[in-house]
């Protein structure tokens, strides 16, 4: 049995949907209830940190994939929800018979990072690999799908035409990748054999900073980005998304800095174990609701043509319509045109010219 832990966020809804065309069943850990989905044969509400919870969840489960950490700019319930998290799950598994715990984590985990986030992605690595339990640790950047708290918040942003401040540190860069492609690398996981005991750098080009984010972003929207000549015009981008309508960050100001100390990892071992067509992000936001996408480059200009009844005939004007035309003229007459421009004549006018006509 898998069992998919925090299989309500944005990373476990798009597995949800990969685990059922693969037919493969599977338990699910909630924090709250969600609208079911077909294939999850059992479903769990609970907190994932506490471990009587963890223990209903894990029981008979032979694989875990455990996606239940803190979302990227969003305050956790308590500090150390990661470590209590990885601990409950931890002492769970030992009384089961795992064959694989498959763990999504973030690029530059680090339990001497500077960043707490990724300070504390780096202490739940640490206490998995040290577990003695066969693991998987994929390690993503910015994932994001149409559902993304942070898009849809710099989106809103955008609409709004707020003049933002980007961070004057925001060197860094993180390697995006689609919700659907995390999720299809999650389930590989699980019985990949040359994936077992790796941890594992996933992602897709372009780079993003900060500055480039905003660009495509724009550009989707067919937005200018107004850019203040003074450094310290406009709002801070970081206050900026915490008060974002409806979709504003709670820590947003520790998912603007990451940006500033993220480098792009190196890929190859992702692409030589999964060789596979990437989503690419800047096609992935014209597929999304924002509005009309704008034209790709090359794309045909849209020609606007006025309405023309079809139960009418189209007036060709002409010379004739006073009263005949010249040999070899196009008298003006009731007819239609042709791809080439020429007017097709009525009945009549047609059998007329024509010279292998019989007399009647």
């Amino acid at each position: 049995m898998i069992v998919v832990i925090g299989a309500d966020g944005m990373v476990g809804s798009a597995l949800r949907d990969v685990l059922a065309q693969g037919r493969r069943p599977w338990r699910e850990l909630l924090h709250r209830e969600a609208p079911a989905i077909g294939g999850a044969a059992e479903r769990v509400v609970g907190d994932v940190t506490e471990r009587a919870t963890a223990g209903r969840a894990l029981a008979g489960a032979t694989a875990i994939i455990h996606l239940a950490g803190v979302s990227p700019g969003m305050k956790p319930q308590r500090p150390d929800h990661e470590v209590a998290a990885i601990d409950a799950l931890l002492a769970a598994a030992r009384d089961a018979s795992i064959e694989r715990f498959v763990f999504l984590s973030a690029s530059g985990a680090d339990v001497r990072s500077t960043h707490a986030w990724s300070r504390a992605k780096g202490e739940a690595e640490e206490r998995l690999r040290a577990s003695g339990l066969p693991f998987t640790i994929l390690r993503a950047g910015l994932l994001y799908s149409a559902i993304s708290r942070p898009l849809e918040a710099w989106r809103r942003l955008l609409v709004a035409d707020v003049k933002l401040r980007l961070p004057l540190l925001r060197g860094g860069r993180l390697l995006p990748l689609s919700a659907g492609d995390a999720a299809i690398a999650l389930a590989s996981a699980l019985d990949h054999h040359m994936m077992a005991g790796r941890t594992i750098d996933i992602g897709a080009a372009p780079e993003l900073g900060l500055e480039r984010l905003q660009e495509l972003l724009a550009r989707r929207l067919m937005k200018k980005v107004e850019r203040g000549h003074w450094p310290w015009s406009g709002t801070p981008l970081a206050e900026a998304l915490a008060h974002a309508p409806e979709a504003g960050l709670t820590d947003a100001e520790s998912w603007t800095r990451r940006f500033a100390i993220a480098e792009p990892p190196d890929l190859g071992e992702y692409d030589r174990l999964l060789p596979m067509r990437r989503v690419d992000f800047e096609e992935e936001l014209r597929s999304y609701s924002w509005g009309a996408a704008p034209p790709r480059p090359g794309d045909p200009l849209p020609v606007l043509r006025e309405a023309v009844d079809e139960g009418l005939p189209m007036f060709m004007e002409g010379r004739g319509a006073a009263g005949g035309a010249g040999p070899g003229e196009d008298a003006a007459r009731f007819g239609r045109v042709d791809p080439f421009g020429r007017v097709e004549s009525d009945d009549a006018t047609r059998r007329a010219r024509d010279p292998f006509r019989k007399p009647q």
